[in-house]
């Protein structure tokens, strides 16, 4: 205890003087979780003489959940600062990378040094454990040169797969399950569950048939094995009338036709026989064409003129939700859509609060514009970027001038269309189906 009121002792005096530090003193780096500095700054010794300055000494993980953190030095280096990290990359990644070590990954330099360099750090495990990111630093500043340390990291499990759910009143709910590997046996939850779902006590899956209508409520649940405890709390509402949305099982190319339906008709007639499909409900595909026998908005980017939809899929005030867990997606605007700025949906409450799929990152045929200018209406107009109004799954040369498509697990615009130039219409793509 002695040696560490010292040790604190002579952080805060060397962080609050104008003085230079000392060599074996110099703060090594600063990790700053969410971009956000703290008054409160703990510090531990790295190495043999300096020092790591945090905004805390461990990092909490929750998995499906990626973290982004800034990194910078403390003091001017005289040259530049090569920072790199080790981890069990079996339970961790740096901005989407499993290969240890990531050398050179952050170069830190006389001018740059105090400026916060952002990585990702994603939990890939699926039960609670513990690992460490270890970080060294080279230079030919000798203050900075062959400097190591880790930073402990608490890998957390999230329970669900979404954290807010929106059920139709007097409907069995699909049951929302935890992650696969869930390490717990014993579950509670606080207040009580709507009348008419349960909490299974021992996996703490939520089942069971709604019976009353009720606006948002908050509800904790909390697991534990005895000595780890995690809580999470989610939010849950119920109404009389929802809308459900799925991504398909299957694959298509840009050849939608079904018998004679052309290719909007057909891509709905495969939502409606697809593995995927609730039992109740009539699904249309959420795709667009440039011959205007499907679109949301004609003459203008991101309309607020309902005029313009054709055959559209969204509508204005429906309450829609993801089919396999119930989890909220949104509920459009007056011309049934989320209006976008860039990539991002700027306009409250029209906004996503989950992806369409919970599961590993599929793509979906949809043509619509990446461009802010075109946003919501189709690509360009041109008929390779729908691949013929979906009559084609020709070999498309170049691929870029394919067909345009959208990203599951995206919660902004980039789940309509993901920026990228196209796919051939020779590839297999899924849909994206919206109940009518």
């Amino acid at each position: 205890m002695r040696w560490y009121k010292i040790w604190s002792f002579l952080f805060t005096i060397s962080f609050l003087s104008c003085n230079p530090v000392k060599s074996n003193d110099a703060f090594l780096f600063t990790l700053i979780n969410g971009l956000t500095s703290t008054t409160t700054t703990n510090s531990f010794l790295i190495g043999s003489s300096s020092k790591i300055n945090v905004t805390s000494a461990s990092v909490v993980l929750t998995y499906g959940t990626s973290q982004t953190f800034g990194i910078s030095l403390g003091v001017v280096p005289t040259a530049n600062v090569t920072i790199n990290f080790a981890f069990d990359t079996t339970k961790l990644s740096i901005d989407g990378n499993v290969t240890t070590p990531l050398t050179a990954h952050l170069t830190f330099t006389p001018a740059n040094y105090n400026t916060p360099q952002l990585i990702t750090l994603a939990n890939l495990q699926t039960t609670p454990t513990t690992s460490s990111m270890s970080i060294s630093s080279s230079s030919t500043d000798t203050n900075f040169d062959n400097i190591a340390g880790s930073i402990s990291i608490r890998h957390r499990v999230m329970f669900y797969t979404g954290s807010s759910f929106l059920f139709r009143e007097d409907e069995a709910i699909t049951s929302i399950t935890t992650y696969g590997g869930f390490p717990y046996n014993s579950c509670s939850v606080s207040p009580a569950l709507p009348s008419g779902l349960s909490l299974h006590p021992t996996t703490c899956v939520i089942s069971g048939t709604p019976t009353d209508s009720q606006s948002s409520s908050n509800y904790t649940i909390t697991a534990t094995d005895g000595t780890n405890t995690d809580s999470e709390t989610i939010a849950i509402r119920i109404n009389t009338t929802v809308y459900k949305v799925f991504v398909t099982a299957s694959t298509y190319d840009g050849n939608l036709q079904g018998g004679s339906a052309n290719g909007p008709a057909g891509a709905d007639a495969k939502c409606n026989a697809d593995a995927n499909k609730p039992s109740t409900g009539s699904f249309k595909a959420m795709l667009t064409t440039d011959a205007g026998a499907r679109r949301a908005c004609d003459g203008t980017a991101n309309c607020t003129n309902a005029a313009e939809n054709i055959d559209w899929v969204f509508q204005f005030g429906r309450n829609y939700i993801r089919a396999s867990d119930s989890a909220f997606l949104f509920t459009p605007n007056s011309a049934g859509i989320l209006p976008a700025t860039s990539n991002e949906f700027s306009t409250s409450p029209y906004t996503m609060a989950h992806a369409f799929d919970s599961g590993v990152l599929k793509t979906y045929w949809t043509a619509l514009s990446t461009s802010p200018s075109d946003q919501w209406r189709v690509a360009s107009a041109a008929s390779t970027y729908n691949c013929s109004n979906w009559t084609s799954s020709a070999v498309t040369a170049p691929a870029s001038n394919g067909g345009r498509v959208g990203n599951s697990n995206a919660t902004n615009y980039t789940a309509f269309r993901n920026g990228s130039s196209g796919l051939s219409c020779a590839s297999l793509n899924h849909l994206v189906c919206v109940e009518q």
